[in-house]
């Protein structure tokens, strides 16, 4: 019976001992998204898209980039790098940011298409 009271007992204590995660989760970091001029298609390389302005959650990982594509204008792409927390000891002292942040694209407008080329002029043969 002893016995049964000591396991018990254990059980009861472990459950109410807190837990640490020693494997830290991905933190977000929020990422401003913006054109000149506004109401460009930017999408990055790691799934996230939008039309600019706008801002998307974007976990601190790894590089990406953002390519922004508008109708009449040149296609852009800015690579955006990830800053992990600073830590002392077990602590984080800075949060995890993305950098730069906003992106901000100055798009150029697309060269115009070159003028047609006309078909060729056949020469009459003269008899």
């Amino acid at each position: 019976m002893v016995v049964g009271f000591a396991v018990a007992g254990c059980s009861s204590i472990s459950s109410n001992l807190p837990t640490y995660d020693l494997l830290p989760q991905p933190a977000d970091a929020t990422l401003t998204i913006d054109s000149n001029p506004p109401g460009a298609i930017a999408s990055t390389s790691n799934g996230g898209t939008c039309q600019t302005p706008c801002t998307l959650a974007i976990p601190v990982i790894e590089p990406f980039t953002v390519t922004y594509a508008l109708d009449g204008y040149q296609p852009q792409t800015i690579s955006v790098r990830t800053v992990p927390a600073e830590k002392i000891a077990l602590i984080d002292t800075t949060s995890p940011r993305l950098e730069p942040n906003p992106v901000l694209a100055e798009l150029q407008p697309a060269p115009p298409p070159p003028p047609p080329v006309p078909p060729p002029v056949k020469k009459r043969q003269r008899p």
